[in-house]
């Protein structure tokens, strides 16, 4: 993945479980995963997270399910 600023390539720093990240948008053992990032060029910081389950119920469903 590339940073969208300085298009430096990213560095994994660390997985969660959903829930240990945020238990308000997560269910307890849904397999949900948060992934942080940081770029070594100009230090930002990036959280990607799975979807939820009402967001793949939502008008998206049909790209989350595929």
């Amino acid at each position: 993945m590339k940073c969208l600023f300085c298009k430096a390539e990213l560095i994994w720093d660390s997985d969660f479980d959903g829930h240990e990240v945020d238990e308000d948008r997560y269910e307890d053992n849904d397999g949900s995963i948060v992934s942080f990032y940081t770029c070594p060029c100009c230090g930002r910081k990036y959280q990607i997270s799975d979807p939820t389950k009402e967001e793949k119920e939502s008008e998206y469903k049909e790209y989350w399910n595929n």
